[in-house]
């Protein structure tokens, strides 16, 4: 018995040793360590542990204090720094001709380990970027702008039904349905037709919301998140049934691959070419056709259509719904972009790690070194937005006025070699419906505030307090039939 305590209390003391050396060295000797920043930030991830997995996505919370306190660029664990500094993003996000390579901790939160957006090498991901770029051109996102438009004038037409029914609209669901059905007609060759489907159901954006939420989990603790990969269907679905809808959509996708995979060699016209044939093509190596790079690559360019414009599309009925005096001004703008009562606009018509030293101020941020930005920061900045929580639209035109180009400070897509290659697609989606539904309703809120739409948990994307996003709200009247 003696035996064993002393081998157990040996065991605690390496253990405990080498952690405190770890943060000795850490603190004092790491090349990071000249970085501003609170110590316990900087000695250990557990401050980081303990605000995303155990508090719920607060850490980002937690590094706006530090900025304010720190300054515009400090440490925020032992191998990271953080960048809120709207004047120098570029210069970190920079174009093809700067290598930037991904940090390999942010590159799980997706699940998605081989596809672009998780590919950690710069080389590699500009390949991989050429392989799809062209399908999300300007040009291709035109090619698609009538799909667009007929599913809008659903979403009006399922509107109007909600409207005489009474019914509240949960909006992430309802924008989740419409762009799901977009993004799947567009990458897959068929839409998966959730706005045909009764009420606004929309499961897949519900159950993609429960991914989200375990992406801390999985980045901190991966051993345990693949053990439970591992178990058998059933068990998983048991523990979480949100997981069924993956499973099904990942046998649909793999019948897409493997019908791509044996279509390959044959000439597809544009009007019909998928994310499948893009990705199977004559320019690609065989070692980039495998089935597992093929359904992580297009589960994700789902997920980065379905929820990010559906956020999006929520939020701006949320900000019409409380302000109407700007949603006056904006119903009055459109009228010269609708020529006829029955049709609507077309979108044109609508005006990270460096592989070399990079200095920044007195400061030289070494080779290698995870650099992060928020764009919920940068995008806030008031060096750039001035009162940034005040809504206030019409500080775009007024900017303009004055020579100014906000644009360039706005980092929603990101920028450089690694923008979003979806924005003109996104951009699209949001002109077209939003002109619709401003042109055509007046909604009110139900139940919900602003509050619901701010960032107060962060797992890729925000989160109120309770772990959901977005309003309920109404259609309180129909002003075109």
């Amino acid at each position: 018995m003696a035996r064993i305590l002393i081998l157990s209390s040996t065991l605690v003391a390496v253990v405990l040793g080498y952690y405190l050396s770890r943060a000795i060295y850490n603190l004092f000797f790491h090349p990071l360590a000249k970085f501003p920043g609170p110590w316990w930030a900087s000695a250990s991830y557990l401050a980081e542990f303990y605000y995303d997995v155990v508090q719920g996505g607060r850490y980002f919370a937690v590094i706006a204090r530090m900025h304010e306190q720190y300054g515009p660029l400090i440490r925020i664990n032992p191998d990271e720094l953080h960048l809120n500094d709207p004047f120098f993003y570029e210069h970190l996000y920079a174009g093809s001709g700067q290598k930037r390579n991904k940090d390999k901790n942010n590159a799980v939160l997706s699940g998605t380990t081989l596809a672009l957006n998780t590919t950690l090498d710069h080389n590699l991901h500009r390949e991989r970027r050429g392989y799809i770029a062209s399908f999300f051109s300007k040009q291709s996102t035109q090619r698609l702008e009538p799909f667009i438009q007929g599913q809008v004038k659903k979403l009006v037409e399922k509107l109007r039904q909600a409207h005489d029914a009474g019914d509240t609209i949960v909006g992430i669901q309802i924008f989740g349905a419409l762009t799901c059905d977009i993004i799947t007609h567009y990458a897959y060759g068929e839409s998966f037709g959730e706005l045909d489907k009764a009420g606004f159901p929309c499961q897949l954006e519900r159950d993609a919301t429960q991914l989200l939420l375990s992406g801390h989990f999985r980045r901190f603790l991966p051993a345990v998140a693949g053990l439970l990969q591992r178990l058998p269907e059933r068990w998983i679905t048991w523990l979480n049934p949100a997981v069924a809808t993956f499973f099904d959509l990942e046998r649909k996708i793999t019948d897409l691959c493997h019908q791509a995979r044996q279509r390959q060699d044959m000439k597809v016209s544009n009007s019909d070419r998928t994310i499948f044939d893009a990705l199977t093509g004559p320019n690609v190596p065989e070692q980039e056709k495998s089935l597992a790079r093929l359904k992580d690559e297009s589960q994700l360019v789902l997920f980065a259509g379905l929820d990010t414009t559906a956020r999006a599309l929520t939020a701006m009925v949320c900000y019409m719904a409380t302000y109407p005096d700007v949603l006056a001004k904006l119903r009055t703008e459109l009228q010269s972009a609708w020529v006829h009562a029955e049709d609507q606009p077309s979108w044109r018509r609508f005006a990270r790690v460096p592989v070399e030293p990079l200095p920044y101020k007195e400061s030289v941020i070494p080779a290698g070194t995870s650099v992060g930005a928020m764009p919920w920061l940068l995008n806030r900045h008031p060096d750039v937005f001035p009162d940034p929580d005040v809504f206030r639209p019409e500080r775009w035109l007024d900017a303009a006025r004055h020579g100014q180009n906000l644009t360039r400070y706005l980092v929603t897509f990101s920028k450089g070699s690694r923008m979003c290659l979806g924005i003109n697609l996104a951009y699209a989606e949001m002109y077209i419906a939003v002109a619709a539904l401003v042109h055509n309703f007046d909604m009110e809120l139900v139940d919900s505030t602003i509050k619901n739409i701010i960032p107060y948990r962060d797992y890729a994307l925000s989160f109120d307090e309770d772990y959901s996003y977005g309003v309920n709200f109404k259609v309180a009247k129909v002003l075109h039939s």
